[in-house]
This record gives C-alpha cells, structure tokens and sequence, in this order.
C-alpha cells in the first residue's frame, strides 16, 4: 500500500512540475523528433522566410498604390486669401471692390480622373504583378533551401551519431578481447604485452568517442539554431529507407526549367518588359478631367456654383531624357534576360552534380556494405584462430581494426545515400512538398 502511495506522489509530483513549467513559459524537453518536425520548426523560427513574405506583401500595396492612380480622385479644398488693399481706392459695388477685398475665402470639393497616361498605370500594374509572381517564387525555393539546410544539420548529427555507436561498439569489442586475453595470460598462453596492446586500442577508441561527441554537440547546436529548439538531447529519429534505385538523369534534368528560382527569374524578364512600356509613355499625350464644386466663394464669384476641365499635356522635347530612359528599360530587359539563361544553366548543373552524387554514393554504399561484410566475417576467423594458435594476436587486432573502419565506412555511406537522396529532391524541388 505504501508503495502505491508514493508512486501516486511521484506521479502527481511530475504532473504538478510540468504543468508549472508550462504555465511559466518553460517548455518540456523534447524527446524525439524527425525530418519532418524539424522543418515544421524551421519554418516557423525563419525569420529569412518572414522578411521575403513581407516583401511580397510590400509589392502588394504598391500595386494598389498604381491602381490608384488611374483611378478618380475626390478631395475638399479651402483656401483663405488675404492681401494689402491700402492702396484700393475703388468706391461702391464694383468689380474692384470685390478683387481687392481684403479677405477672399473658398471651399470646394475636387475631382480629378485621368483619362490616358500612355498606359504607363497599365503596364506599371503588370510589371508590378510580374515582380509579386517572381517574389512569391522565391520563397519558395527558399523554402526548400531551408530544407535543404535543415536535412544537411539532421544528417551530419545522424551521421556523427551512428559513428558514435560504431566506436562504442569497438570499444566494447576491445574491452571483451581484453578480458579473454587475460584468462590466456592466467593460463600462460598470452603475453601480457598483448593485453596492453588491446587497452592501448581501447583507449584510442575512447579518445575517437570523445572527439565525435564534441563535433555532435556543435552539430546539434546548429540543429537548435535552424528550429528554434533546443536539439541537444532530443532522439533523431531517422525514417528514410535506403536509397538503391533512382529516376533516369534525362527525367530528372528536365525539372530545372520548372524550379521556383529558375520561373521567378523568367517573371522578373516580363516586369522588364513591362517596364518599357512605362518608359515609353513618356512620348504619348496625356487627359485628364478635372471638376470643381463650390460651397463657399466671395461675392463676385458667388454664383458659379461649379466648373468642368479637360486637360491634355502634350510632350515636344525633353532633353533627350524620354530616350534614355527608354534604352535603359531595354537593357534591363536584356540583363534580365541573360540572368534567367544562367540561372538556368545553373540549375541543370545543381541537379547533374546532385544527381551524380548519389549515383556514386549509392554505389559506394553497395561496395561498402560487401567490404564490411567480409571485414566482419574475417575478424570471426581470426578469433577463432588466435584460439587455435594459428594467428597472432596483432592479426585478431589488425582484423578488429579493418572490421571496425568498414562499418565505419558501410555506415557513413548509408546515411550520406539517403542525405544525397533528399538534396537531389530539393534541387529539383521534389521537396518539400507544398
């Protein structure tokens, strides 16, 4: 009974303490997490992420600050006029007497509507439109460069991890080898220079173990910065299988014209042209309709209770600006174009070399894993034979060694497979999924 009792208070006791860290803002440790998880908090901490969605939102309003523009513009005016009328010397009624009054207050509503500009509104709001697309284009390609960054920080941890586990096991190998060598030493069998030897490996091991962990904490620091978590101790859980086949190259080459980056650059050529269009109009005439509504004038201007215009301003010479800032819009229209012909051929050569690699990474592994397979195979024999006295015991440590940088090897390339694996998806931007 008292055992349940305090098994009760331990659990009521834990309850309590992690209802309390919630409440003060202090979250739990994290237990485990995967790829998947890691992005989800990438995304939210990004504050990259954050900035380009603001920009898009920025291109937004200035698209609707060129639509108004062509739109009517309603606004109320009043205007106080005073002036010297000591040198007036007007009597009576007159027309004088009114301009020359001393005070000269009016009010009245405006509104103006253009009526052409040269299309220079119209090709604004397209050119506008064109840079909205591109933007949003390029979040997404960062997008999946964050899960480009994201899957490089999982697996060097994974890797260094799995690493971590293979000199431990060797570790424990050497302390097992070490054990049997001291019972032949008892029995006069084995040298006890040979059990030094051993605990010098072991040794070395541990020295291996030490330094991997210190490159796993910074790799795990890299991990909490990218989430906004706190990585250090939280279970990687890897859930990719291995990699052994793959998509042709011609099938995978064919996606760079398709890649964010790559069509937000072509939008960017369409804004340009646009743009010309803006430049151009600086030759064409422009109308507007201006209106005035009075509901409050001086006397002599009492009576006109409103007035109606048509402007139209039509360009002769400028100085030579109109034409220069047309050849400036075309060049940029051609430097835009020669950006999205290299990002293009830099985005076919990004998914070839990604391509390439796995190709040789899956094979590496498919080697590695028949190297290891025979090293470990080997060092099985070699034991058997030290009992035997067939073999030294520098040959069981030499077979142990070669065991162990085999699966070192077998191990590395497996996770390496899966990490090309996933920066091959990203390139071609199979990944992330939308």
């Amino acid at each position: 009974m008292k055992r349940l009792l305090a098994a009760a208070a331990l659990v009521l006791l834990l309850a309590v303490v992690r209802v309390s860290a919630e409440y003060f803002g202090e979250a739990p440790p994290l237990e485990a997490a995967d790829l998947a998880q890691c992005y989800a908090w990438a995304k939210a901490q990004s504050e990259g992420l954050h900035v380009q969605e603001e920009q898009i939102y920025q291109l937004q309003q200035q698209y609707r600050q060129v639509l108004g523009a062509v739109l009517p513009n309603l606004s109320y005016n009043y205007s106080a006029k005073y002036q010297d009328t000591s040198g007036n010397h007007a009597s009576g009624g007159g027309v004088n007497s009114v301009v020359f009054q001393g005070s000269q207050p009016q009010a009245n509503f405006v509104l103006t509507q253009p009526i052409f500009t040269g299309f220079k509104e119209l090709a604004g709001m397209r050119a506008f439109k064109h840079e909205e697309k591109a933007g949003r284009l390029h979040l997404q390609h960062a997008y999946a460069s964050l899960y480009r960054d994201i899957s490089n920080a999982f697996y060097l941890t994974v890797n260094l991890e799995t690493q971590l586990g293979d000199i431990a096991s060797a570790i424990a190998m050497s302390a097992s080898r070490s054990k049997e060598l001291r019972a032949w030493v008892d029995l006069g069998k084995s040298r006890h220079s040979e059990v030094v030897l051993v605990e010098s490996q072991e040794a070395a091991y541990e020295a291996q173990a030490e330094a991997l962990r210190g490159q796993i904490d910074v790799a795990r620091e890299l991990l909490s910065f990218l989430t906004g978590k706190d990585m250090h101790h939280a279970k990687l859980l890897d859930q990719l299988p291995r990699t052994l086949e793959f998509e042709a190259e011609e099938l995978v080459l064919g996606r760079a014209v398709t890649r964010t980056d790559v069509r937000a650059l072509r939008e960017t050529v369409d804004a340009q042209e646009s743009l010309v269009t803006v430049s151009r109009a600086g030759w064409y005439p422009t109308a507007a309709f201006v209106g005035d509504y009075y509901n409050y004038r001086v006397s002599f201007y009492r009576p006109v209770h409103w007035d109606a215009a048509i402007n139209v301003n039509l360009p002769i010479f400028a100085g030579g600006a109109t034409v220069a800032g047309i050849r400036q819009a075309k060049s940029q229209v051609e430097q835009a174009w020669y950006n999205f012909e290299f990002g293009l051929r830099q985005a076919r050569s990004q998914i070839h070399s990604a391509y390439v690699t796995l190709r040789a990474a899956v094979a590496q592994s498919v080697a590695a894993e028949k190297s290891y397979r025979k090293a470990d195979e080997s060092y099985r024999f070699e034991q058997k034979e030290y009992r035997l006295g067939l073999v030294s015991n520098l040959d069981v440590l030499a077979a142990l060694n070669a065991a162990l940088n085999a699966k070192l090897i077998y191990d590395q390339t497996m996770v390496q497979s899966k990490l090309d694996l996933l920066l091959l998806k990203v390139s071609d931007e199979e990944l992330p999924l939308p």
